[in-house]
């Protein structure tokens, strides 16, 4: 049996043809397969985070979304009752504690109009409060 070198390399070129088609597929498959490896994971992740949602022994309690919340004051209480920090515009001096005592939030006189922040410990006394003194405020 004779081969010319005319059959012999377009057999070549036909098998180098094959050999490239072959590694594209290989590629293709290799990518299809992590593709779907990736979104058994994320599935898997999700429908965790599902359950545990549902379970009524939860750590994160009911959450309420919204774009927008308009108030003049924010308190941070714990479940007892106590006050540990405040968030407001001129936070109001006399206001009470838990104990009808009438704690002062700052040593020196506010701005009105200003935004403040105080924490608070235990006791109901100021630990840190923002600004620290009063100042000046630019108006435009």
């Amino acid at each position: 049996m004779n081969s010319s070198p005319v059959e012999i390399q377009t057999l070549t070129a036909r098998m180098e043809k094959l050999e490239s088609a072959n590694r594209r597929w290989k590629s293709a498959s290799a990518i299809a397969l992590l593709f779907v490896v990736s979104m058994l994971v994320l599935s898997t992740r999700h429908a965790r985070r599902v359950t545990a949602a549902a379970r009524p022994d939860r750590i994160e309690p009911d959450v309420l979304h919204a774009r927008t919340i308009e108030a003049q004051d924010f308190v941070l209480k714990d479940p007892e009752g106590h006050v540990y920090a405040r968030f407001s515009i001129t936070p109001n001096l006399a206001a009470a504690d838990q104990n009808g005592r009438s704690p002062r939030l700052y040593k020196m006189p506010l701005i009105p109009g200003q935004a403040s922040l105080q924490f608070y410990d235990e006791k109901g006394k100021v630990v840190w409060s923002a600004p620290a003194k009063p100042q000046f405020m630019t108006i435009r």
